[in-house]
């Protein structure tokens, strides 16, 4: 139950984050359309910006951000529970961390991209 409550500080700090520096201001959302995230949706995608808003994809990254770090760093804390030798708690921190890591990315990134992609085309 510990772990729950601290996963989903995490969450709710990361997507505070997010909306309060990113979202609410004008020029960092335009600056978003630049960013290794929409850059890479976009092109995979052909999403385009004029035909969707901006700042509902710029939220579901967001989301999925917050998702992706609080559960790869709840995670790996809860390896420190198990493995008492540092060198081996760093091994398998680099070797866990990447394995979760660009599985969710790569996941959660796609989903975004079909729905917006459905969306923009008039579906969903």
């Amino acid at each position: 139950m510990k772990e729950l409550l601290i996963w989903l500080g995490m969450f709710l700090l990361i997507y505070l984050f997010y909306e309060l520096f990113v979202i609410h201001k004008p020029k960092a959302l335009e600056n978003m359309k630049d960013g290794k995230e929409l850059s890479l949706l976009s092109k995979k995608y052909h999403l385009d910006y004029r035909k969707i808003n901006l700042k509902s994809l710029v939220r579901m990254v967001a989301l999925s951000n917050a998702f992706i770090i609080a559960t790869v760093v709840m995670i790996v804390c809860l390896l420190q529970n198990w493995i008492t030798s540092s060198f081996l708690w760093i091994i398998s921190v680099l070797v866990v961390g990447t394995l979760l890591l660009i599985p969710l990315i790569l996941i959660l990134y796609s989903r975004i991209g079909i729905y917006y992609s459905k969306k923009q085309k008039g579906g969903k």
